[in-house]
């Protein structure tokens, strides 16, 4: 399930995910809200907070967030990600070598942090020459290379 979080600066878009998620709580909750940050801002600051294991996203849900990644990849101004899962917070970290913004991964004890840090307006735009085909087919590769090894993951702990 993903729900919206409340309280967040207005050019900060957030969302919590518990439990198991699908692509319908992406189509539901965080398209609509990357949708009209994008349209107010021209930039999105996104925050997602894990109170789930990644393993419970379903692979529908996999797609959509690929789709919304793709869909505003030069909007991605920052991003946080809030989580325990130590090799999700690497991946997330290492996410800013190939997408225009910046992503950072935080424990679920630094939340304050991420807020404080997506709070924060960078004045400095990236350009978007960062951005290329390339770059953008690579994210492609790697979303798809997880969500396989997710499902390759989730099998074998349902065995």
């Amino acid at each position: 399930m993903l729900e919206k979080i409340q309280d967040l600066p207005a050019h900060v878009f957030g969302v919590r995910a518990s439990g198991e998620v699908s692509g319908e709580d992406l189509k539901k909750v965080l398209h609509p809200g990357l949708q009209k940050l994008a349209a107010s801002f021209g930039e999105i600051y996104y925050l997602l907070i894990l109170n789930t294991s990644v393993q419970n996203f379903d692979s529908s849900a996999w797609l959509q967030d690929m789709l919304a990644g793709i869909k505003y990849f030069n909007k991605w101004k920052k991003m946080a990600i809030v989580t325990d899962e130590e090799n999700v917070r690497t991946f997330t970290d290492m996410a800013s070598y190939i997408m225009p913004g910046i992503a950072k991964g935080f424990s679920h004890a630094e939340v304050g942090a991420a807020v404080a840090w997506l709070s924060t307006k960078d004045s400095e735009k990236r350009p978007i020459g960062k951005t290329s085909l390339d770059k953008i087919a690579l994210v492609a590769l790697i979303t798809i290379i997880t969500i396989k090894l997710i499902k390759r993951a989730v099998k074998s702990a349902r065995r």
